[in-house]
């Protein structure tokens, strides 16, 4: 009869351990890079794999398929964004604090949100080239609902006079995709601009300041941030 050894600590070859958390964070975290970089197509397991420094059969393990990593991004990205929206329902609720204030805060909290993701734009850049399932999944875990409570805060501040009548839907398009675009690409600032822009932290302070002077223009910087 044939004795098999079982080496401690080393398991067998193509049954990767169901209980490698750290292992799925980084397949999570590498799959948003190389989604982000290369598109659902230009994407493999392999790739991503290899990014994450684990084996494919992991990949294939937490999440079955490339399709299957996709809708887990998507997932944790929406979970990521959970906190920030519940705040601004929060925000759209307390109707006791000016909307003004309310709305410095959000726009603010709005650049976080989208600077402490500063991949998703390219992500959502490639899958709106697509126009297809994986967009309408992004469409309605992420950027429908994001949309709808924020809108809200809009739609208020421009009955009260503190910024323009205006459509709002288009504002807040233009709006998101501007601050998106910009954290996506943030490295063409620097191209323009000897101040290193490109880092994240200096980037968020100056889009803050920014976007509060377009949106408070008789208000003075040190009242606003």
């Amino acid at each position: 009869m044939r004795v098999v050894t079982k080496i401690p600590g080393k398991r067998n070859r193509g049954r990767p351990l169901a209980s490698n958390a750290s292992g799925a964070e980084a397949l999570l975290r590498a799959a948003q890079t190389v989604f982000a970089t290369h598109g659902f197509e230009g994407a493999s397991l392999r790739k991503i794999s290899s990014m994450a420094e684990v084996t494919v059969a992991l990949a294939s393990h937490h999440f079955g398929s490339k399709e299957g990593l996709w809708e887990a991004v998507i997932e944790r990205l929406r979970l990521v964004i959970a906190p920030y929206l519940d705040e601004l329902h929060r925000l759209r609720e307390q109707t006791d604090i000016p909307i003004r204030s309310r709305l410095i805060l959000a726009l603010t909290r709005f650049v976080d949100v989208l600077c402490n993701e500063p991949e998703a734009g390219m992500l959502l850049a490639r899958v709106s080239a697509d126009r297809g399932e994986r967009l309408d999944l992004v469409v309605e875990k992420l950027l429908r609902p994001y949309r709808d409570a924020f809108e809200l805060l809009l739609t208020e501040a421009m009955r009260a006079k503190v910024i323009p009548e205006q459509p709002v839907r288009m504002l807040y398009y233009l709006l998101f995709h501007s601050i998106l675009m910009t954290v996506s690409f943030r490295h063409m600032l620097d191209r323009y601009d000897d101040k290193q822009l490109g880092n994240l932290s200096t980037l968020k302070e100056e889009m803050v300041r920014s976007i509060l002077i377009v949106f408070f223009p008789w208000q003075s910087i040190s009242n606003v941030t």
